[in-house]
């Protein structure tokens, strides 16, 4: 992916995560950990904080959980349409 002027830098741990969301949105954490075979709480919190993933609601299954999906910052800092 190519970039567009914006630097921001990701580790390895949350440029996968951020990959999961953005291909199974929404997604749960649970489901984003299920993939990634580690816990990722942290790395999806910090990613929010970026501004590169919001809450999308919550999901009917027990618990509630929340559902994560990228953001149009997500759109705009790898050049996507």
């Amino acid at each position: 992916l190519r970039r567009t002027g914006h630097d921001l830098r990701l580790t390895p741990t949350a440029l996968e995560t951020l990959a999961v969301v953005a291909y199974k949105q929404p997604v749960t954490r649970a489901e984003v950990e299920a993939v990634r075979g580690v816990g990722c709480g942290d790395t999806v919190r910090v990613l929010m904080e970026r501004g590169l993933v919001r809450t999308a609601g919550r999901h009917n299954s027990l618990g509630r959980p929340q559902l994560y999906a990228t953001t149009k910052r997500f759109l705009q800092v790898f050049g996507l349409k």
